[in-house]
Formats: C-alpha cells, structure tokens, sequence
C-alpha cells in the first residue's frame, strides 16, 4: 500500500486533471436512491474530491478521506473543505456514518486484508447505512507502474462481502470504465446495506 500512495502522491497533479471530470450520473443514481435528505456519507479514498463534490452539490454531509497526503491538498483546495489522510488500516469510526462511498479505492487492498477493512466500514457504518465499492472485472492480485491492484469476478467479491453476516446485497452490476481515454476494463458494482441489528 506504501507504494501505490507513494504514487499518488507523486502523480497527484495528473490523476486529478484525469478523473475529476469523469462522468459519473448513473453510478451516482444507483447509490443515492438509497439515501434519505442529508445523509452523512464518508468518501474513502476520495481521489480528486469529484464525487464529494457532487453528494455535498445534492445536500448530503461529506467526510472525504484519502491516504495520499498530495491528493489530500488536491481535493482540499477542489471541495473548500478539509479532507482526513488516513489508510484504511488507520480509519477508526463508531455509528458514524449514514453511507459509505469507496469508489476505485478498495481495489488497492490486498485480498487476504480486505475483510479487516471491511469490519472497519460497517463499525464506521450506522445502523442499514448503505456501502458502496467497485473492483475491476478480473481474479488477479498485480501491480502496474507501482500500483496495487486486487482484480475480482463477481461471485469471488459477493462471497467475500457476504461472509460478514451484517451485509445485505441490494444491488450487483458490471459497467464500462467512465474515463474515455482507458479502453475496455468491466467494473463490477456493489451496494450492500449493513444491517447491524436484528
């Protein structure tokens, strides 16, 4: 993980300009349909700040965090807002939030810590907050210009997320890559609820 926020901060510059403006609607309508007015939304791994940008735009409160220091001063000065650098390994939230949005950030966990990290989110997570992630469509751990990335088909990626007895599938769905310039990658889309008591 090191490394690929040792990329990041060193790339900060050209990964915002790359995907702040990406196109995003339709990923947006599938999550927040299950929001109610203001809901608190933690966006982990919040990049350029583009979708905090966005929830905050429709009334919603935004905890932005990201673990790249660089990125943090980006996304700060893009939402006029603080943004927490914090790992996801550091993040340590009670029944804080009403929605979890990790939009191409968990994808940089390793699969054998990706539980852990899980557990932390519905911790972080309010009672049937809604928690979205996205992974590359794939089966492979691999890195790429120093980059960690865990590739997931979608039966490995359920089984995983299912196994924590507090989520419930709301919604599965494979979509093209939004940024025009990257040719051909699937992701897989996933909104759970954390249902955390009876």
């Amino acid at each position: 993980m090191d490394k690929t926020i040792e990329y990041y901060n060193t790339n900060a510059r050209e990964y915002f300009d790359r995907t702040f403006t990406a196109e995003m609607s339709s990923i947006y309508e599938h999550f927040t349909k299950f929001l109610k007015p203001g809901s608190h939304i933690c966006d982990l791994g919040c990049g350029s700040g583009r979708d905090s940008k966005y929830f905050v735009s429709q009334g919603f409160t935004v905890m932005p965090i990201d673990g790249s220091p660089e990125m943090c001063k980006l996304a700060s000065n893009f939402l006029k807002q603080k943004v927490i650098c914090q790992k996801f390994e550091e993040i340590d939230y009670e029944n804080e939030f009403d929605a979890i949005w990790a939009c191409a950030s968990l994808l940089h966990v390793q699969k054998n810590k990706l539980s852990d990290i899980i557990e932390k989110l519905i911790q972080a997570a309010r009672d049937n907050a809604v928690i979205y992630i996205c992974f590359k469509r794939g089966n492979s751990e691999r890195i790429v210009n120093g980059v960690f990335f865990s590739d997931f088909n979608q039966d490995e990626i359920l089984d995983l997320l299912l196994k924590h007895e507090s989520l419930k599938l709301l919604e599965v769905w494979v979509s093209d890559d939004v940024r025009n310039q990257i040719k051909n990658p699937q992701w897989i889309n996933i909104i759970v609820k954390a249902a955390k008591f009876p």
